[in-house]
């Protein structure tokens, strides 16, 4: 009989639709369904990325790798459907090879979770089961290497696949996940506070790890803009990479640019990689949701900042690259928008439009938290395209204006799509 291709909505929706138990002893059942898997992570080398600039790093990483010819997985779970979630060189698997494959996982999962359930162990919750698909599908490829985008929250669960390096950019909540650092593995960081620091100094002594920390082992210097971004000198220590073009805008970005680097050296040979295909590698990578030019007269860009955190490092970014005379920001509330973000909006936003988008906070509600800040500066508009074209109106009308959409995901890319 011919067996049915299952649609990528529909496996995501069903993996999503799982409800987890017991939680603490997540870590233990990943550790064993991956071993009654055969281990599936010991045929590619996982690298995990953490932090609020996870995504400029794997992707930073996974360009280089691809540049010198390796096969590379990457793993997004916090993307919005599974064509996004899982990849192998840039591309999501076909339909019906994650069809076949989500059928093989679905068949051993209800023999592992048998033996859960006689252990009282509980039943896999979603990120469990996405995390056990994408080590199938990397090994199954295979791929050589696969990068690990790790979600804030669920770091217990990413140790279990003994991950030969781990990227740590910045997060201004929470410890660093350090049982991240696997033995004898290698572990890089953007400075840290001097006590967390410290901390990561001793779990790398204590796992035999290679540590590498940036503004110490690793330098940026030279940091200019460019057209479409920036080239930096960047120094490792094997050696310098000058003038390393990077198609992202922010002196952050460059940071996040030598994470990538000294990763790739890491995992691609034991000296100075070649200059050429780094600068190739970095120059034509497109983060999602990084701040982004999508429109012109009057300039307007797109950032999926939802945090006071990332809001800070996209209004830095915007000023450092094109410090506009005023700014207009087109505002929409995705799921995990903070209201503080708001705050950080009021020092460098002249004036605001709250708006909406399917599955996000009301443009009334939002409107509601912006006038405690912004007053008479804010308007509420629930309809994303006049929004969208309000705001641009509004920037138009200042000499050296410029609109902003942000908030979420959801707002970048429906405006990406509006204007392109």
């Amino acid at each position: 009989m011919k067996r049915t291709v299952r649609g990528e909505k529909e496996i995501w929706d069903e993996i999503w639709s799982r409800k987890g138990e017991k939680e603490e002893l997540a870590l233990s059942r990943v550790k064993l369904a991956l071993d009654l898997l055969g281990s599936p992570q010991a045929l590619f080398s996982p690298v995990l990325s953490w932090g609020e600039g996870k995504r400029s790093a794997s992707r930073l990483l996974e360009s280089l790798l691809r540049s010198y010819g390796v096969r590379v997985g990457l793993f997004c779970p916090q993307a919005k459907g599974l064509e996004g979630c899982i990849k192998v060189n840039g591309e999501s698997p076909s339909p019906k090879r994650l069809s076949d494959l989500y059928e093989e996982l679905e068949n051993f999962l209800s023999l592992a979770e048998e033996r859960f359930e006689k252990e009282g162990m509980g039943r896999m919750g979603p990120m469990e089961v996405l995390l056990c698909f994408a080590a199938l599908e990397f090994s199954d490829e295979p791929v050589d290497d696969a990068v690990f985008e790790v979600p804030g929250g669920r770091e217990d669960l990413f140790s279990a696949l003994r991950a030969s390096g781990v990227i740590f950019t910045p997060s201004p909540s929470g410890p660093l996940p350090l049982d991240l650092i696997a033995p004898s593995s290698f572990a890089l960081s953007t400075r840290q506070e001097e006590g967390a620091e410290e901390e990561l100094e001793e779990r790398a002594l204590e796992a035999g790890a290679c540590l590498m920390v940036d503004g110490r082992e690793l330098e940026v210097e030279n940091d200019l803009g460019a057209v479409g971004g920036q080239v930096a000198d960047l120094i490792t220590p094997r050696g310098l990479y000058p003038q390393v073009p990077i198609k992202l805008f922010g002196e952050f970005q460059a940071h996040f640019a030598l994470l990538a680097l000294a990763a790739g050296e890491k995992l691609l040979s034991e000296g100075k990689l070649e200059e050429d295909l780094v600068s190739e590698a970095f120059s034509t990578v497109s983060v999602p949701g990084s701040l982004k030019v999508i429109g012109s007269k009057p300039l307007t860009l797109s950032d999926a900042a939802s945090s006071p955190f990332k809001m800070d490092l996209c209004l830095s970014a915007l000023k450092e690259a094109f410090n506009p005379s005023s700014l207009v920001a087109v505002v929409a509330a995705g799921k995990e928008f903070q209201p503080s973000s708001l705050e950080v909006l009021e020092n460098s936003c002249d004036f605001l439009i709250a708006t909406q988008i399917p599955g996000g906070m009301g443009a009334e509600g939002l409107f509601n938290l912006v006038q405690a800040s912004f007053g008479s500066r804010g308007l509420c508009i629930p309809d994303f395209s006049s929004a969208l074209e309000k705001g641009r109106e509004a920037a138009l009308g200042q000499e050296g204006g410029c609109a902003l959409v942000t908030g979420c995901m959801e707002a970048a890319l429906a405006a990406q799509r509006e204007l392109n």
